[in-house]
């Protein structure tokens, strides 16, 4: 039920986390559509106002200053013409009365009362004026020329000609373009194109070469200059080449930051669970322990009571033989039990910061004849066989003799553990490059490949299948592993399910 709990969790999780990215990236869609849609609507208000602002100029406000100030001169000098034509006009019978005016080579040079004739002071003022207003515009003008020489230039300020020559002032048009989409909340410049649609060309763009990506753009806007319907349609052309991208950028700067968060849940999930689950582990491993122990210590506790009742008993202590073998048992349990206890205090004393090895020379033959010696009576009566094969004159090794000792009769005692029917043993020693080599095959029940990730674990035990006789704790690969550790060696298992292990052990020589 436990484990039907914690995988319906995991899933419901993961469901959990992945809608979530899901409603992220749908929320991240939306809102660059959104954004895109705010940006539009800003860009087109703020050229609406543009348009309509600009259409409201007249003609010398688009101009270079220069040609600004000669258009307006020549406005000027015509606005003069025009004031003295109606004098004339308002005055007809005054100013075509030779009898009474004269006149110089053009009414346009001058006009003058003649001597001795009188005329109504009406008259008199018009003909005042006229002469005020002709001294104006003679003042402007500087020179007789100044008339016939501009006439021929003002060609240039036709509407459709302003639009084609270097006269116009698109200086004030990109800053006008600017203020307004500033002011609409549009801080990205633009490229800036006009485009004469009646001739299918750009006559201005402000950043050369991007006329085809201004042909390519949404925003484009026809405007009339200077209020006025012209041959020639005109188009004001606007580029964001960032804006999209930069919306998307920021939407994506976001997303990639809730999918770090997320994933930063996940890890922190997955550390909590295997946490966890590495407690419930230990805490089964614990029990195990406990339980292989209490069992471990049973045995040899009964054994003792039971050898020590019949010692009591008067009718068998008599017989010193009977003694002799019951004495032999007790001794025997005792020293498995001491054997155990003995294993589990060298390995708890090992995880300690403070530990530290009592280094001397040694022989790692003598350790190794000496333990498998003690092994031989036992796999004798059980029908196996223990071979041995020791590389002569091998060199002395810096080692902790007990903790050597301890580790060559765990391997040895769990190749005959995990020997149930074809007990063969087979220990060897031999020089490897700088390192003798300790190993320790059987043919018995073998490990599997996950097994063996974990077989150097304290507490961790091998499964055996249906096999429910193999004594043990799990503690004792876990303290040859430690052993190993501290002498600045290693330890290679190679297992076949079936078929058998082999541990190697690499100790560096002195």
């Amino acid at each position: 039920m436990k484990k039907i709990f914690w995988i319906t969790l995991t899933t419901l999780f993961t469901l959990a986390t992945a809608s979530l990215m899901v409603v992220q990236y749908v929320q991240m869609k939306r809102t660059v559509t959104v954004s895109d849609n705010l940006f539009n609507i800003s860009v087109n208000n703020a050229m609406d106002d543009m348009i309509e602002q600009l259409n409201r100029l007249k003609v010398e406000d688009y101009i270079d200053q220069n040609d600004r100030y000669r258009l307006l001169k020549f406005k000027r000098v015509e606005e003069l013409n025009n004031r003295m034509q109606n004098i004339v006009k308002e005055n007809y019978t005054t100013f075509y009365d030779t009898t009474k005016v004269e006149v110089g080579i053009t009414m346009i040079d001058s006009i003058k009362l003649l001597p001795h004739v009188k005329v109504s002071t009406a008259d008199s003022n018009a003909i005042a004026q006229y002469n005020t207003l002709l001294a104006t515009r003679d003042k402007i003008m500087n020179s007789n020329d100044f008339f016939n020489r501009f006439v021929s230039d003002i060609s240039e300020y036709v509407v459709d000609n302003i639009m084609t020559s270097s006269n116009f002032n698109f200086n004030l048009l990109d800053s006008l373009i600017t203020d307004k989409l500033m002011v609409n909340g549009v801080d990205i410049d633009p490229y800036i194109g006009i485009y004469d649609y009646t001739d299918n060309k750009f006559i201005y763009s402000n950043d050369e070469g991007k006329e085809d990506k201004l042909r390519e753009s949404p925003f484009k806007y026809r405007f009339h200059p200077d209020g006025m319907m012209s041959p020639n349609e005109y188009f004001i052309v606007l580029q964001f080449p960032l804006s999209s991208l930069m919306l998307k950028e920021n939407s994506t700067r976001y997303f990639l930051l809730s999918f770090f968060l997320i994933s930063l849940i996940l890890i922190l999930f997955y550390l909590s669970m295997r946490a966890i689950f590495r407690k419930e582990k230990l805490d089964e491993m614990k029990n195990d322990f406990i339980n292989n122990m209490t069992h471990e210590i049973k045995t040899p506790i009964a054994t003792i009571g039971l050898a020590c009742e019949m010692l009591q008993d008067p009718t068998i202590g008599s017989d010193p033989a009977t003694n002799g073998t019951y004495i032999g048992i007790i001794g025997d349990e005792n020293r498995r039990m001491r054997m155990l206890v003995e294993t589990i205090l060298q390995s708890s004393k090992m995880s300690s910061k403070n530990f530290q090895l009592n280094l001397k020379e040694i022989d790692i033959n003598a350790i190794v004849e000496s333990v498998t010696a003690n092994f031989k009576p036992q796999i004798a009566n059980r029908g196996g066989v223990l071979t041995s094969h020791y590389e002569a004159n091998l060199p002395a090794i810096l080692g902790d003799e007990l903790h050597l000792t301890n580790m060559v009769y765990n391997l040895v005692d769990n190749a005959i553990k995990y020997s149930p029917e074809k007990l063969e043993i087979e220990v060897t020693t031999r020089l490897s490059g700088p390192n003798v080599v300790f190993s320790v095959k059987d043919h018995g029940l073998g490990i599997s490949k996950e097994d063996q990730k974990h077989i150097f674990e304290r507490f961790y035990r091998v499964s055996t299948g249906n096999v429910h006789d193999v004594k043990g704790f799990g503690i004792g690969l876990s303290y040859v592993h430690q052993v190993v550790t501290l002498h600045k060696g290693t330890i290679t298992v190679d297992s076949t399910p079936g078929e058998g292990t082999t541990f190697s052990i690499a100790l560096p020589i002195m």
